[in-house]
């Protein structure tokens, strides 16, 4: 089936999904997914439990609306930055999950302390760069996007060997080759945020993992030999 196929129902089904999760409350979180043309997201402050797939907002990636009657959501700038830079992104769920958005509030990196989180990624989920006064006031959106890429950037991590990052004083957003994939990210973030917060409460002077087994846990998953599945 082509990824594109019926995408429109997939954004509403994963945006309808996060709504009911633990990762958002009220009207916080969005998701979307690359289309043909651009990408298709939730629109802004919309009831999904009363709403279809026929109102989710179809966008160009310059930021022109392509389809839909509706605005888009807010943090449709950030979405659009990242889909226009990075090619295999397919992609995005925006959330406020409780630990996670803790330690962005902390500008705290989550550490990469075990076999978990490196399954997922070898490296801390790190926090952005907080923007300027100038930067905020003009394309708040938008350089919140920008920061995203270069805070990878400075790191030399591929964007698809991290499930996502933390924005600093705001939220996480996490990605993937799938809306769906960018929704389980998501939910990982949240949970390694967890184990960190309660490692730490438990061991204070706990420790990053190893890097070799970080390495054989995310390779064993992600590499190109991956063998792992439980």
């Amino acid at each position: 089936m082509n990824k594109f196929n019926n995408i429109n129902k997939r954004v509403f089904d994963v945006n309808h999904l996060l709504s009911k999760s633990s990762l958002v409350i009220q009207n916080f979180g969005n998701a979307s997914s690359r289309s043909n043309d651009g990408f298709v997201i939730k629109p802004s402050g919309i009831d999904l439990s009363s709403s279809s797939s026929h109102e989710m907002v179809s966008v160009d990636l310059k930021g022109n609306i392509l389809n839909g009657k509706l605005k888009p959501s807010s943090d449709e700038p950030t979405h659009r930055y990242i889909y226009a830079k990075e090619n295999m992104v397919n992609g995005i769920v925006h959330t406020h999950s409780k630990f996670a958005t803790a330690f962005a509030q902390a500008n705290v990196p989550i550490k990469n302390l075990g076999t978990t989180h490196s399954d997922f990624s070898k490296y801390n989920i790190l926090v952005t760069d907080q923007l300027t006064q100038d930067e905020t006031n003009n394309g708040y959106e938008l350089n919140t996007g920008k920061k995203i890429l270069e805070k990878l950037q400075k790191n030399n991590i591929n964007i698809l060997e991290t499930p996502g990052i933390l924005s600093i004083r705001h939220g996480v957003f996490a990605w993937g080759v799938s809306i769906e994939d960018a929704f389980k990210n998501a939910e990982i973030i949240e949970y390694i945020a967890e184990l960190n917060y309660l490692t730490n409460v438990i061991n204070p002077d706990s420790k990053k993992i190893e890097e070799y087994i970080a390495n054989k846990h995310f390779n064993r998953k992600n590499g190109p030999n991956s063998y792992y599945g439980q």
